[in-house]
């Protein structure tokens, strides 16, 4: 069966085949069938070209109208125009005519004034003439009898105007001052000086005392010359002191004690290499420190040995005070009176941070401060404005900026203000009734206050026993008693005063009584 299957199956697709070939054989065509194609073919193509003709006509028509229709356009604009021209060109026209007429016009008046001015001079002139004639008097000596005539009288009235408004800007002037610097003064709050110049370290064993002191105290003399301070065992219990004037000394010393007492044997060799590395290691801070105090006060990119000097600021006393503290509060005054003013305030503030720069290196190398302050200012390249407010505020040459005065102001407010400086209370009250009854010493010395925390002395005369011209002596006797005397810092202004008053009494019938006298 599978075998017939396949028989049939074959035998059906190949009569298949032969049908279909049969079917789509394609059949000849005849002449008349290609010429009859060609006919068909040329008519669709006449009709086609008679279509695309008629439709270009058309468009041809179009085109010709809309050129028709925008050439009638632009003609009426340009009509229009041409019409808007000629106006414009008649108005013009009738413009500078106009001016013209009205320059003509002018010309003729101003000749005519002149005629006028022409005249006036003459007749002036003719006046003057006769005027001479009939008094003597020339031009020139009656304008100086009329010169000198009311001279006087409009100097003394502006004398008199001047003298009124100096009074009123001074009296502005120090009201305004005194509310500026007790605002400035009210808005800082700081602690007191600092505490006397010593370090302790804490010893746990006695025995690190003795390898530290040595045989006959051979090593810590040794120790002591090496560093420069002194050192104390016995005050206190447990307790190493050193103590020195130069703080930064006393820190590489009291750093140095704290290397050595870790070290198992002891010798003056081993006290060399620790100061070297005391000295290394105090330089590290300095530099740490003063890098974070310009980073705070927004003065980058500077060079770490300025940032060492800045550093060394933090272990410098003046009178007890110190004189980091010190510094910033002075460029913090000096920035508040300049803003509350209309000042430079970066560069007062600048000025009075770096017032006292030279004190990181006065000890060491020697001169006054605020040379070495304006020596270092301009070797690392601050501006002529910074170096001059920061090393003037000791009248070393005249203030030639308000920022310079600011600073000088800010750095009286901050060493001034009681308890800025190591000075008790008691001995501030002692030292200004010392300096008050200085003044009292003097024969005709009615009162006297001292002010301004001791730095001026106001002594007020008695005016029947002294007259002005006794004033200056007196204050030069005063000044030459305090200096004798001494003990107190910086400078001290003596004021003499004397005061007089006259008074009169008019009677209506008795004429005038004398009720009173100096």
């Amino acid at each position: 069966m599978p075998l017939l299957d396949l028989v049939l199956l074959l035998a059906g697709l190949g009569g298949g085949f032969l049908f279909g070939a049969y079917v789509l054989k394609p059949k000849p065509y005849s002449q008349d069938d290609y010429e009859r194609k060609i006919e068909d073919l040329d008519s669709e193509v006449q009709t086609q070209k008679k279509e695309l003709i008629t439709r270009a006509n058309l468009k041809a028509d179009e085109i010709r109208k809309q050129i028709v229709f925008d050439e009638k356009e632009l003609s009426l604009e340009a009509d229009t125009l041409n019409k808007m021209i000629d106006v414009k060109a008649q108005s013009l026209a009738k413009r500078d005519a106009r001016i013209a007429e009205m320059q003509k016009e002018y010309d003729n008046e101003e000749s005519a004034v002149k005629q006028i001015r022409q005249q006036c001079e003459e007749i002036e002139k003719r006046l003057a003439d006769d005027l001479i004639r009939l008094t003597g008097v020339t031009r020139d000596s009656a304008r100086e009898e009329l010169m000198n005539k009311y001279s006087a009288e409009f100097t003394h009235d502006a004398e008199l105007r001047l003298a009124r408004a100096q009074e009123l800007a001074q009296e502005t002037v120090n009201k305004d001052a005194r509310a500026v610097l007790s605002e400035c003064i009210c808005r800082y709050s700081s602690g007191a000086a600092r505490s006397p110049n010593m370090a302790k370290i804490k010893v746990l064993h006695d025995e690190v005392k003795g390898r530290i002191v040595g045989r006959g105290g051979r090593l810590i003399a040794f120790f002591e010359e090496l560093f420069g301070v002194d050192v104390i065992f016995n005050d206190e219990p447990n307790t190493i002191i050193i103590s020195c004037f130069n703080i930064v000394a006393e820190e590489t010393a009291r750093i140095g004690m704290e290397f050595l007492m870790r070290e198992k044997i002891i010798n003056e060799d081993v006290i060399v290499k620790v100061k070297e590395r005391a000295v290394a290691e105090v330089e590290r801070l300095l530099q740490v420190e003063g890098m974070r105090i310009l980073k705070e006060i927004g003065v980058l990119n500077m060079p770490p040995d300025f940032a060492v000097l800045v550093g060394r600021l933090k272990y410098r006393t003046s009178f007890g005070q110190n004189v980091m503290r010190h510094c910033a509060e002075v460029g913090y005054f000096a920035r508040l009176i300049a803003a509350r003013i209309g000042a430079d305030e970066r560069t007062a503030f600048l000025g009075g941070f770096f017032h006292d720069l030279g004190k990181a290196i006065d000890q060491e190398v020697g001169g006054s401060h605020d040379y070495l302050s304006k020596e270092l200012l301009e070797k690392y390249g601050f501006s002529w404005e910074i170096v001059h407010a920061a090393w003037t505020h000791h009248d070393a040459i005249p203030q030639e900026t308000v920022e310079a005065l600011i600073v000088k102001a800010a750095d009286a407010i901050s060493a001034g203000r009681p308890g800025a400086r190591a000075e008790s209370t008691d001995r501030y009250v002692e030292r200004i009734i010392e300096l008050q009854n200085t003044a009292f010493e003097s024969a005709g010395v009615r009162k006297a206050f001292a002010i301004n925390a001791g730095r001026e002395l106001r002594v007020i005369v008695d005016h029947e026993k002294l007259y002005d011209q006794n004033l200056q002596p007196l204050a030069d006797e005063i000044a030459k008693k305090v200096e004798a005397k001494g003990g107190y810092p910086g400078k001290i202004r003596i004021v003499t005063i004397r005061n007089t008053k006259s008074t009169s009494t008019a009677r209506k019938s008795a004429g005038a009584e004398i009720a009173g006298g100096r």
